[in-house]
Formats: structure tokens, C-alpha cells, sequence
């Protein structure tokens, strides 16, 4: 049975990456060809980035020395994340022959499958995606084609009117909707769509031995903080500084952009999906405001902390809430003794046990069906 999944998987960032890659993992193990629609919109591309920077630049006063030194501070970034992400797609994605631009051409030319899913990640984030963007919403479809969800995030605990009137009729096509937080339920059932399910995000599937062929050692015999800082959050920094100054360890920020060499600590400047994973595995401590750098630290058993961003928190404490680690996560500036709370890993790995079977029973119900 052919799957084809329709997901974030070109955004360029680990978690996007390692979901897409898990949800392909998961489909496979239950029998079915998983494929990923290659669905590559503008924003995501060098003309979309230069397009960003302009409407920057006139927020600047339309300065060409600015947007000049600019493009200089951002392209070796931008080079470098399409180097490592590239490269794991292709190594690790079944992605369909066909790249598609827009939701013209995914209408032109259907990919051919039994059954369409809206994979997970911020999939139905209007602020992220800039807009409704109506392909997550398998909007290309025939009526008749089967539509289902795993573990799609909104990204927000409230939707505006003017967007539940656009994304409603879209939804109620779907046979099955799963989602990946508590949010997202509540979200939906005000929209009265019933019969929504909270599911794992893909990654959360499956436990750190299943994880270890993806993972690199090469800082493993090192002591060290990581932080991966998404927000640009100055207190995340100032904590990890904190924590490493009374345990005599290292500082390693993760990040894309080469110039936050300037930041506290030693720049790790986009390292591979291999090393991510190896970073926080290997980490004595993490702090951070990623879904997916926390989700990884919850697999390995890896001491965290959260700090909570301004806004779209919504994500992390639904992860906490459900591993009953919300312990580890907080609006204001922690205490150092925080991170060392305790957190009962054993426990932890015991609810993603179960968390997953439920998530396989929804998954068997949707493949029930397509038989």
C-alpha cells in the first residue's frame, strides 16, 4: 500500500529533517511504501530568501549597503544548511521523482498513491508557512481521494475566524485527524471537527537504540552544555554560561548562522543531523526552546531544560505535560538546581512505550480501513 506523505521536510532544520524521516520509518515498518510529496514552495528557496531580506531592506530605508552586507552575513549560512540537510535527504528520503512548486502543480500532476497524509511538524502553522498554505491541507486533491493526518502541528492554541473559515472545509475531507499537541485537539473541536486524536510526533516513535545508526561520536568524550537557541533567547545563553561556570563544563551552542560565533561558548555552526543527535546525546546538560532538542533529550535521557519562548510554547509544554516532565520547563530564568531536578527517565521511556502503541493503534485503524 502507497502512502504519500506531504510534510516540512524542505525547511532546513533537524527537527523537520528527523521527523520526516521518522514518519517515513514508521509507515514502513507497518507495512506500507511510504513516499514524500517533494513539495518545495518559494519561501523556501534562495529567490524566497532574497525576497525576505528586501522586505527587510525597506524596513531599513531601502539601504543597498545594508541589504548588501546582509546577503554577506547570511549566505554562508544559507549555502551551509542546504549542504547538510540536502545530503540527508537524499541519502535518507524517498521522496516522489517530481518537485513541486505550488499548488498548481500538484493539481497539473496528482502523485499517484493509495492513501494522502499531512505529516507532522508545524504543518498547519499559518504564521510560519506565511499564510494558510493550502497543499498541508491536501487541498490538490479529488473529494474521493482518502485523506488522512499523523501527528500535524497548528502551532497555536487559538485560530482567527477568517482562517478557520478557509481551513475548515479543507479538514472536514480528512477520514482521520491526529495531532501532535493537546492544543491542537482543543483547537479543532471548536472548529466542531470530532474525532481528534493526539498522537507521538514521529520522532518520539522510537526509543535511543533505534536512533543510535543516526547518531555521531564525536563528541562523546567530551564535557559540555549544549543549547540550541531557536528564539535567540539571551537567557538560555546566560543560563547555559551559568551552569557551565559551576560545573567546570564546556559551552556548545548549535546554531545555523556562522556569525553568532560572538555568542558565550564555542560556536558548533550547523553540524549534521549526525552530530546533532550526537551533541545532545552526549551532553551533560541541555538547554533550549526546540521541540525536537527537547523530544531527543527525553529518548536519551539526556538533563534539560526548557526556557519557555514569548510566544508558541504551546508545543513544549504539551511534550511536558505528557512525559510528566514539565519539571524541566519555565517562563523565567530557572534556578541552577533546576537541572538537576530529578526526572525518572525509566518513567519517562515507560508513558513514550505506551504513547506509542496508541499512536500504532490509530495508525492500524486508518490502514483497516484503506484494505
Amino acid at each position: 500500500m502507497k502512502i504519500d506523505v506531504i510534510t516540512l521536510h524542505r525547511v532546513r532544520n533537524y527537527g523537520s529533517s528527523l521527523q520526516t524521516l521518522a514518519t517515513q520509518m514508521f509507515l514502513n515498518e507497518l507495512g506500507c511504501e511510504a513516499e514524500i510529496i517533494d513539495y518545495y514552495p518559494e519561501r523556501y528557496s534562495s529567490k524566497g530568501l532574497l525576497k525576505r531580506l528586501k522586505n527587510k531592506s525597506r524596513k531599513l530605508g531601502s539601504n543597498p549597503i545594508l541589504l548588501l552586507m546582509a546577503k554577506i552575513a547570511i549566505a554562508p549560512s544559507y549555502y551551509k544548511k542546504h549542504l547538510v540537510f540536502d545530503e540527508f535527504l537524499r541519502k535518507h528520503i524517498d521522496l516522489t521523482d517530481k518537485t513541486y512548486y505550488s499548488e498548481q502543480d500538484l493539481i497539473n500532476d496528482i502523485p499517484k498513491a493509495d492513501a494522502y497524509c499531512t505529516g507532522s511538524d508545524q504543518v498547519w502553522n499559518s504564521h510560519w508557512n506565511e499564510g494558510v498554505d493550502r497543499p498541508f491541507y491536501l487541498s490538490f486533491l479529488p473529494d474521493d481521494a482518502y485523506r488522512f493526518s499523523y501527528a500535524s502541528s497548528i502551532g497555536s492554541e487559538k485560530l482567527k475566524d477568517d482562517e478557520k473559515s478557509e481551513v475548515s472545509p479543507m479538514l472536514e475531507k480528512y477520514k482521520h485527524i491526529s495531532v501532535r499537541e493537546d492544543s491542537g485537539v482543543t483547537v479543532l473541536q471548536d472548529m466542531d471537527i470530532s474525532d481528534v486524536v493526539q498522537v507521538l510526533d514521529p520522532t518520539l516513535l522510537f526509543d535511543a537504540k533505534t536512533w543510535i545508526p543516526y547518531v555521531s561520536d564525536r563528541y562523546k568524550n567530551q564535557k559540555y552544555v549544549v543549547t540550541y537557541n531557536l528564539h535567540h533567547d539571551k537567557r538560555i545563553d546566560q543560563y547555559a554560561a551559568n551552569l557551565a561556570r559551576k560545573y567546570n563544563l564546556k559551552v556548545l551552542n548549535i546554531s545555523y548562522n556562522w556569525h553568532d560565533i560572538i555568542r558565550s561558548g564555542r560556536l558548533v555552526w550547523c553540524p549534521t543531523i549526525e552530530e546533532y543527535l550526537g551533541l545532545i546525546r552526549d551532553a551533560a546538560y541541555v538547554v533550549t526552546d526546540s521541540f525536537h532538542a527537547t523530544a531527543f533529550s527525553l529518548i536519551f535521557g539526556t538533563k534539560f531544560i526548557d526556557i519557555f519562548p514569548e510566544h508558541a510554547s504551546a508545543r513544549l509544554r504539551s511534550i511536558l505535560k505528557l512525559t510528566n516532565t514539565e519539571n524541566r520547563g519555565f517562563d523565567e530564568m530557572p534556578t541552577l538546581d533546576a537541572a538537576d531536578d530529578v526526572t525518572d527517565f525509566d518513567k519517562v521511556h515507560e508513558i513514550l512505550q505506551n504513547e506509542r502503541e496508541k499512536s500504532v493503534q490509530y495508525m492500524n485503524m486508518v490502514l483497516d480501513e484503506l484494505k
